[in-house]
């Protein structure tokens, strides 16, 4: 442990450290979302919610042709300051990027080739994508997509809120991923230090701010 996490660590009380460090012990790289021009602001917030919950530290938001992504700390809780959020102005840059640093695409599709991501593997890095509400994710992300999947409903209603149908497919994904791989989360030890160094960092600033707040009411 370097002095300074050392250092910064002796400023959080033991519970608040503890936390931090199982949080970072359970973080993975090697399975990201990307939302792909999303009508809603607020569902990008939600969705960076459920990512943060699960370990997911990389979120990619492809900016779409109306409102542009903004914080609502309502919605998102805050969570998008533990997170590496990565924007894009474009759907085939994004996806290149991502299949240039090894992940498979599974975008989210009902089609008669889509699977359930009980039937796909999780033993590679994978990027969930999730489409516009209206109309899906778009023809240059199928195109780019390894494999397609969807979320079987038995109801008459075929689809699901965007924000919804992420929740569940992260939560389905990183249990395949424990299933086949062990473990969730998969950080380097020089990444895990670095992290852990960083929320440290966040977490005093935020003791700071409530204490500051305290003292001014």
């Amino acid at each position: 442990m370097s002095d300074r996490l050392a250092e910064v660590g002796e400023l959080l009380l033991p519970e608040r450290k503890a936390r931090i460090d199982e949080v970072v012990a359970n973080r993975t790289r090697t399975l990201t979302v990307v939302m792909e021009a999303f009508c809603d602001p607020q569902n990008v917030n939600a969705v960076l919610r459920t990512c943060e919950a699960f370990g997911v530290q990389d979120i990619h938001v492809v900016e779409g042709p109306l409102k542009r992504y903004d914080r609502n700390k309502k919605i998102s809780q805050n969570t998008d300051k533990w997170l590496d959020v990565h924007r894009w102005k474009q759907t085939g840059e994004c996806l290149e990027a991502l299949k240039n640093q090894g992940f498979r695409i599974f975008a989210t599709h009902v089609s008669d080739g889509a699977r359930g991501l009980a039937e796909l593997s999780f033993k590679e890095p994978v990027a969930l994508v999730f489409g516009n509400e209206h109309r899906g994710v778009s023809d240059e992300a199928l195109a780019l997509a390894d494999e397609q999947f969807l979320i079987p409903t038995v109801g008459f209603v075929q689809s699901l809120n965007v924000s919804v149908a992420v929740a569940i497919s992260v939560a389905r994904a990183v249990e395949r991923r424990i299933g086949e791989r062990g473990a969730h989360g998969d950080l380097a030890p020089a990444e895990v230090e670095s992290m852990r160094g960083r929320f440290y960092e966040l977490a005093v600033k935020q003791r700071a701010r409530i204490a500051k707040a305290s003292r001014s009411a």
